[in-house]
């Protein structure tokens, strides 16, 4: 694991922007696992700025390479480098800041991405307390599985094992969350 150090996260926005910034996101995530702190200008700028103006988007690459002048390193994530990502580039080669390439693979391959499974609980409106759904839990935390077969075994097991006519159980994908380890502090 790496110092905490401050990372400028460059990736594609345009085109494909809602794959592009779920992306954005992950290398985020991938540098925060790695121990340092990331900035991804690119995911906060099209908050207030459009990209589509010339001018517009020319004040955000200005303000984006003031940023990347207090970061520690560039890194440069995915197989596709954009124009607004080589002026980036060549930005931080000018005022010496090292550029890294980070694969679309590591990010995707970094155990924060790997998608979990539960089995979700679901009792029918016909019951006497009503409808609900649960995750399934043991010692109060949802239960995970690595895979969705793992899942769909374990709710094939309670559907056929506890036979309530009012409560079915389904294998589900869970959503990933980020957990933040308190020894992470954010530089500033």
């Amino acid at each position: 694991m790496m110092e905490n150090k401050l990372i400028y996260i460059a990736s594609p926005y345009a085109g494909d922007v809602e794959k592009n910034v779920a992306f954005a996101k992950a290398a985020c995530r991938y540098a925060m696992v790695q121990g340092c702190t990331p900035v991804a200008v690119h995911l906060l700028y099209p908050q207030f700025l459009d990209d589509s103006n010339p001018q517009e988007r020319a004040a955000g690459l200005a303000m984006g390479h003031q940023v990347l002048s207090v970061c520690d390193e560039l890194w440069v994530c995915g197989n596709r480098i954009s124009s607004g990502m080589e002026s980036e580039i060549q930005e931080a080669k000018r005022v010496g800041i090292p550029v890294r390439k980070i694969t679309e693979e590591q990010i995707q391959g970094g155990s924060v991405m790997r998608k979990k499974y539960g089995v979700w609980a679901v009792r029918s409106a016909n019951s006497v307390c009503g409808a609900a759904e649960s995750w399934c839990k043991h010692e109060g935390k949802p239960m995970e599985f690595e895979s969705r077969e793992q899942a769909s075994e374990y709710a094939k097991s309670l559907n056929e094992n506890l036979r309530t006519l009012n409560v079915h159980y389904y294998p589900k994908e869970m959503e990933l969350e980020l957990a933040c380890d308190s020894s992470m502090k954010m530089k500033m």
